[in-house]
């Protein structure tokens, strides 16, 4: 071999010097950051929060979301957490803590009461009343996960497949029994949260806008009031924070609550909020939160200003074609209803209006009117900010501006009927934005010329599953 060929090969560049590995490609070694990509490498055994156990092991398991707190733990390291999340999970048959770690997934800002979610980890830990950083007493055990970091645990949430169906029914609580702990609102003012894991059973009354407060570390968060009811008493529940965002969803005479262990803070109405050990059930399935759902329905339906018209429920076009058109009088159609609770019933009715109220609502900007946030709205216009969510909503006519409706057997007090937009317009010979913007000459004109004048009011009525209950007219004719 030539010398040339020796010195070139020694005088060559070293190579470079290898790092040891651990065997992953640079590729494998970047795990994916959405949650629907992760393939679990390892068997896991399902169970229930109740029958968990501390120690190691491969597990698995599902609840829903009754509480959490964004913990944010800011880091200068790219590829080390940079905040964490503690959750607490419950099931049908326990509670549990869930250290959720992060570093590009806002878990934060992303979770919202009452989400099922579904939780693969290794391990299992219990925790102290000395280590209330890591576990609350309410659910002492907890498990520490970095999804981000650790391929052998994961945190899913069910957005798309959750039905509202599992893990409503909070542990311990029995229809035939009562739930222990359980108060009213009065009772807990009383001196009711003395009592330990105490309970109130409560529904949305109103929900407030989003605001914003100062911490004491001088950062800006979030916070809304939500009022709440029961049968004996009015109270707010303020969330602060990511917890703000869960209010979103709920709505107001519907949604029902379930707070257990509340901090408090008593006033001319009770103030709640959240601690490490609250645990809130959106819509719990049983029996006493159907009774507070049915019993906030009635009140709603006694004291709504302005129902809407009911859409989907009567068939005006067969009402309009048929070949005999019944004229019933008011008195028939109380008899009806009692005998037949379950039917509906259309026809006509011929009555005379016997006060007509346009003039003073429109001096008092009344007009026009509708309900937000459980809160009613007047204004002489087609559109108004509600007081409590600051969004526009739309408006309908102020059913009071007819006083009372009678015929020669019955009389139907001022608003208590639920006319449809046609109707309206029928009517008043205008449709609602033209009645707002009509000049006060016209607004006197229009009241005299209604005042004591006999019209047919083509009507539906039904109360087989309380929707309506009262007439509702669909068309007027002179």
């Amino acid at each position: 071999m030539p010398s040339t060929s020796i010195q070139s090969f020694f005088s060559s560049s070293s190579p470079t010097k290898s790092i040891p590995g651990d065997g992953f490609t640079p590729e494998e070694m970047v795990l994916s950051t959405n949650t629907s990509d992760w393939i679990p490498t390892l068997e896991y055994e399902e169970v229930t929060i109740g029958y968990l156990e501390p120690g190691p092991g491969n597990i698995t398991f599902m609840g829903r979301i009754v509480n959490f707190y964004n913990m944010p733990k800011p880091s200068k390291r790219p590829k080390s957490a940079q905040g964490c999340v503690r959750i607490m999970l419950a099931d049908d048959t326990g509670t549990m803590t869930v250290r959720l770690w992060h570093a590009n997934i806002p878990w934060g800002s992303m979770l919202k009461l009452g989400m099922l979610v579904t939780v693969w980890t290794v391990h299992v830990s219990r925790g102290s009343s000395e280590q209330m950083s890591l576990a609350p007493t309410a659910a002492p055990l907890f498990t520490t996960i970095f999804p981000e970091g650790e391929r052998s645990c994961h945190f899913m949430v069910h957005e798309k497949s959750d039905e509202g169906k599992m893990f409503k029914r909070p542990f311990g609580s029995k229809d035939s029994v009562p739930l222990p702990g359980l108060m009213t609102l009065e009772n807990f003012t009383n001196g009711g949260y003395d009592v330990d894991d105490c309970k109130l059973l409560v529904c949305v009354k109103s929900i407030g806008a989003k605001k914003n407060y100062i911490m004491k570390d001088g950062n800006t968060s979030d916070l809304i009031s939500v009022g709440i009811f029961d049968e004996t008493a009015d109270a707010f529940l303020t969330l602060y924070g990511s917890l703000s965002n869960s209010a979103s969803s709920w709505t107001p005479s519907h949604t029902v609550l379930l707070i257990a262990n509340p901090s408090w803070k008593i006033d001319r109405a009770a103030k709640l909020s959240f601690n490490a050990n609250t645990q809130l059930y959106i819509d719990p399935d049983m029996a006493d939160a159907r009774y507070v759902r049915a019993l906030a329905q009635r009140l709603t339906k006694k004291e709504h200003i302005n129902p809407p018209y009911p859409k989907g429920v009567f068939d005006v076009e067969a009402a309009e074609t048929a070949a005999m058109r019944v004229l019933y009088k008011l008195s028939e159609i109380d008899e009806f209803a009692r005998a037949n609770p379950r039917d509906k019933v259309m026809g006509y009715i011929s009555v005379l209006i016997t006060e007509v109220h346009i003039v003073i609502n429109h001096k008092r900007n009344m007009l026009m009117s509708a309900e937000c946030c459980g809160l009613p709205m007047f204004a002489n216009a087609v559109q108004a900010k509600c007081r409590q969510c600051e969004k526009w909503s739309p408006l309908r006519i102020n059913p009071r501006i007819l006083g009372n409706v009678i015929d020669e057997t019955g009389q139907i007090s001022s608003g208590k009927l639920i006319f449809s937009d046609d109707a309206w317009e029928q009517l008043l010979g205008r449709t609602a934005q033209q009645l707002v913007t009509a000049p006060l000459d016209v607004i006197k004109y229009l009241e005299h010329r209604l005042f004591f004048l006999r019209l047919t009011f083509g009507f539906g009525f039904h109360l087989g599953d309380d929707e309506v209950g009262r007439l509702v007219i669909w068309c007027v004719k002179m």
